[in-house]
This record gives C-alpha cells, structure tokens and sequence, in this order.
C-alpha cells in the first residue's frame, strides 16, 4: 500500500472503508491537458473518475464509492491564473483553498467572500461541487453565488465552459443540445463531481470594508425561541456578519454556558435594529472570540466515554420547521436515542442561506450534527439510523443540505443531474446517482 493512496483515500465523512484494489490510478494533475489525458484514458479502460480536492466534505462524494475508478485529485492545480481588481474577478485552477486566495489579494483590499469552517484545505472546485458556504452565508451567498464561470473536462475528454447565460463547447452539436436543455451554473453547483471535471474557474472577489462591528452573545430559552428570533431577522434582513447558533451540546464539553446560545457580529450601525428583536449582551472582542473558539472545537471536542460521529449534517430549518424547531429537534433526538446514539451537539449558522434542488433560495438556520456512536455498532445499523433520518426530516419539512450528505439532497437535484448526464455522458462518479447507492454507502461506514 503506497502512501497515496492513504491520501486519496482520506475523507471528513464516516464513509470512509474503501476497497482499494478497485482504485486503478491516483492522479494529481497540473495542467488542463493532463486532466484531458487521464480522462480519456480512464475511459478507454471503462474505469470511472472520481475528482476530489481536499476531502473536507461530509457527503463520501470524493470516496468514489466502490466500484473501480481513477482519483483525480485537484492539489497540484491550485494556480491562480489572473486577478482583476477593476472588474472583481479572479481566475484560479480549482484545487486553491479560499485562504491562499485571499492571501494573494491581501495587499490589494480585495477579498473572496466565501469562508467555510474548513476554507484552509477546502478546495474552491470542491465547494461549488457541494455548493459549500459559511458562517457568512448570508450576507454573501453560497458558493455558486460568488462563481461566473467555470471549465470542465467530460469523459469523452471535450472541454467546455458554463456560466450563467449558459454553455459553450468545442463541440457545436453538444453545445447546442446542452443549451436546449438550459444547462447554467446552478447544475454544477452542488452536482458533487456528477457532470465532469473542473479545470477552472472564474470566482467574484470584492473590496474588503472596515465597517465597525460588535459582538456578543443572546440566550434563549428554547431553541423555539431561537427560531422565532431568526424568523424575524429573516423577514428584516438584518445583516448580521458572523451569526452561530449553539443548539445543544453534551455536558462534558458546555464549558459553563447554557444552550441554546446565539454568538452574533453585527455592524455598530445596526444594531439598534437588532436589539428590537433580541436581548443581545454586548461582549468585549476577546470574549467573543473565545465563544467563536468554543463553538469551532464543537466537532473536535469528544465525549468522557465513546466517540462522536457526524451521522448527519446540515438539517435545514427554515420555515414552519424553524419556528417549531425545538418540538422537531427532541423528535430527532428521540430518534437518534431509539437507534442507541447519543446526541452530542447540534451548533450552525444563523440566518443562513442555501439553494433547494430547484435552485430556489431557502433560509433559516443550517444545524451541523454530532453524535456519540457506541463502541462495535455495526456500520449498516448506523447507515439505517440515517435512512429513518432522512425520512424523519421529509415529514418535519427540514430540508437537508446537500453540501454534508448526498443522499438527503432533494430528488429534483438527482432528476435533473440525470437528465443532463445523458447528453453530457457519464463516467464521473457514477455511484452517486446508482439507484443502489443506499447499499453501497452502507458497506462503507
């Protein structure tokens, strides 16, 4: 076993047992021709292409499955290719991480604004892949919101360019037909390396202003009443800068607050409007950066006895759910108990912003979940939790989001990937749309 394929191999999900005598060829290409030239020759073989990036995401998409394919991973294409200041844009290679670009920009006052908890190994082409976001979600966007264009790579090896008036490819027949069908940028956006390869992208970058802030802190006395408070800084849009809502946590790792906590920075300017809805407690800037730290550390932090996993991700209140949301958050937690997992902490962003599979904006607050897994619980018992999971959610009208964990994306999104796939080809992570990829997920926890 070479330590590449170790590498290849890692993932942030709990898919993680690979089979790897089914991964033909490990890849780190520099350049777009070489990627044309791996593709090809994978398909001349009938091996499927995984692409992968960091491996920071949570839905198993950069496992590839089980099935015998190619990696390609992005690492060695991190070039930024040009900047323009004058028109806000940036043009990089898709395996740079939001921290390197914002490196290379640090002098001019320009900024990428898209920031996930893991943007220092996070690769751009991996996020708009899952359409990752951040703590800054809403005040500016998701990834494919800050995206104008990106090329790619298609397992016949032909290169072509999408944006958001549509496609344009070497290919005119191709083209045309792609554009019959109304392909744009919202089909790459969380497509998890369904459509082809990317081999660049053209990203908005904008000035970076020194508007005072201020921090600190509210408590609630229900997670119910965090939502109502988030419904109505939705209907305000109150624009708060930084804004994490710490549901629940276990008491080995409270370190003396009390959940539910919501840690909020908010323009100086704004916060009159804010105070209307809220009893916000105005902190000094070291505290509320030590209340950052602590819900940061959530998912590093482990229990005096097991371990946490992270089961499911990304429960999306919003809505009905997110003025309901502690009535639904003991079901789930009811739910996780009857399967013998222990809920851990659930912490996420607030207000938040994320696309449905329609590509319809929802907003509310995006829960990330941990749970205590009990030593020798066998992985397809685990899987079967998520499964009653997802089901739990489709009654409670949470909309889960795709970014964490493929199989709770909306059936629309896994229609129209279909229907684009039979004219763009498969090839690429083909387990993802496998009508059995419940058991093939299954096999890999």
């Amino acid at each position: 076993m070479k330590l590449r394929d170790y590498v290849i191999g890692a993932n942030a999900s709990m898919y993680y047992r690979l089979n790897f005598k089914k991964i033909k060829g490990v890849y780190y290409p520099k350049t777009e021709q070489q990627v044309v030239d791996i593709v090809r020759d994978a398909n001349e073989h009938g091996f499927g292409v995984t692409p992968k990036g960091g491996g920071s995401g949570l839905s198993g998409a950069c496992t590839g499955g089980n099935a015998e394919r190619v990696m390609v991973n992005s690492l060695q294409m991190r070039e930024i290719l040009n900047v323009s200041k004058d028109q806000g844009y940036i043009d990089t290679q898709p395996g740079a991480t939001p921290d390197e670009i914002n490196a290379l920009l640090a002098s001019s006052r320009m900024k990428f604004w898209v920031a996930p908890s893991s943007r220092d190994i996070a690769t751009v082409g991996g996020i708009l892949s899952t359409d990752g976001g951040g703590n800054d979600t809403w005040v500016n966007g998701t990834m494919r919101d800050n995206t104008q264009r990106v090329k790619m790579v298609l397992y016949n090896g032909k290169r072509l360019t999408v944006d958001w008036d549509g496609v344009k490819c070497e290919d005119p027949d191709l083209e045309r037909d792609l554009n019959k069908h109304n392909m744009t940028l919202h089909d790459v956006a969380s497509a998890h390396g369904t459509l082809g390869y990317i081999t660049e992208m053209r990203l908005t970058i904008k000035p970076i202003t020194s508007v005072p802030v201020v921090g600190g802190v509210v408590n609630y006395s229900d997670n119910t009443a965090a939502g109502e408070a988030l419904t109505k800084m939705i209907a305000k849009q109150t624009p708060v800068t930084y804004g994490e809502v710490i549901a629940s946590a276990h008491a080995d790792v409270r370190e003396g607050f009390t959940p539910p906590l919501h840690v909020i920075e908010i323009p100086e300017e704004d916060l009159p409007g804010l105070e209307e809805i809220v009893d916000f407690k105005q902190l000094p800037s070291d505290e509320v950066a030590r209340m950052k730290d602590i819900r940061i550390k959530l998912p590093k932090r482990q229990p005096k006895e097991g371990g946490q996993v992270a089961l499911f991700e990304g429960y999306g209140f919003h809505a009905e759910s997110l003025k309901n949301m502690q009535d639904r958050i003991d079901e789930i937690d009811a739910l996780l108990r009857r399967h013998d997992l222990e809920p851990f902490a659930k912490y996420g962003h607030g207000p938040s912003k994320w696309y449905l599979g329609d590509n319809t904006p929802a907003y509310g607050i995006i829960l990330h979940s941990r749970e205590i897994r009990p030593e020798g619980k066998p992985g397809k018992e685990v899987y079967q939790a998520v499964l009653d999971i997802v089901q739990l959610c489709k009654k409670l009208k949470i909309t889960p989001k795709p970014e964490h964990k493929w199989p709770f994306s909306d059936e629309v999104k896994n229609a129209r990937l279909t229907e684009l796939r039979q004219v763009l080809g498969a090839g690429f992570n083909e387990f993802m749309l496998d009508p059995e990829y419940n058991d093939i997920l299954a096999s890999m926890v």
